[in-house]
């Protein structure tokens, strides 16, 4: 009698143990997702808004950049939760419009074949007229996993130039996930730090060998878009890379970057 009460036990920790896994899966959007139409519902009127954007989910971070027809960046990093019911609350840690300021967006997911309908329904109120935004996302395949995949930030960065080490004053984040990866930064253009750039790059990668290889797909940079880099990677632990770039006219590149958890 005791060896099957034990056995039922068992079996009721395992069925539960699964359900706790599916549930888990449930709850996590991660892929790597164009953006293939984005609404704008403006007190029941629809305007469809022109803007290619990249978003990548791991299982607990989000990136997503985006460029407007006027050459405009957007981009915003933070991490998420997806309840059963597929709400989705995301908490922004660094953002193109608010900076570090920490905001919460509720969304409604729809899971569809290949991607996702998502929806603000409180986007904006304008002069007693509510905004809602709705976007439809397509997945793609994803690639295989790396040492690399999640969210770092660059601790620091500076750049040799024969006996010069020059430091440079941007904020970066980069996300790598299924052989995707986005960097978003926003740096000061002048000497009185009152004029920044915003930036973006997002493509394909693979790593092995201390060897990280990516191809920029698009970009807000000319200079970037559609070309391929080689560059050198040393893994300090699990949390910390340096990266080495080196250029003959723009000397040596070294970007410090740390895992944001």
């Amino acid at each position: 009698m005791n060896k099957i009460l034990i056995f039922a036990a068992l079996f009721s920790l395992l069925i539960l143990g699964c359900k706790k896994k599916e549930k888990s899966s449930e709850a996590s959007l991660s892929g790597v997702y164009e953006l293939e139409k984005q609404m704008l519902d403006r007190g029941g009127k629809d305007s469809t808004i022109k803007r290619t954007q990249v978003k990548i989910y791991t299982d607990r971070n989000y990136v997503y950049a985006s460029i407007v027809p006027d050459s405009s960046v957007g981009f915003g990093v933070g991490t998420y939760t997806l309840d059963s019911a597929n709400r989705l609350k995301e908490h922004s840690i660094y953002t193109s419009r608010a900076l570090d300021s920490s905001l919460t967006y509720n969304l409604e997911i729809t899971r569809k074949p290949g991607g996702y309908t998502q929806v603000i329904p409180d986007f904006a109120t304008v002069k007693g007229v509510k905004y809602a935004l709705k976007e439809d996302y397509k997945k793609f395949q994803p690639a295989d996993s790396s040492v690399l995949d999640g969210l770092w930030k660059m601790e620091r960065t500076y750049t040799i130039k024969g006996k010069d080490t020059i430091p440079t004053n941007v904020t970066q984040y980069k996300i790598f996930w299924g052989g995707h990866f986005i960097f978003i930064h926003r740096f000061v253009q002048n000497k009185e730090k009152n004029i920044f750039k915003n930036g973006f790059g997002t493509g394909v990668f693979t790593f092995s060998n201390d060897t990280l290889r990516e191809e920029e797909q698009i970009s807000n940079y000319r200079l970037l878009q559609g070309n391929k880099f080689t560059v050198k990677v040393t893994m300090n632990g699990h949390d910390e890379y340096t990266q080495v770039i080196n250029s003959a006219t723009n000397g040596q590149s070294v970007e410090i970057y740390k895992r944001v958890k």
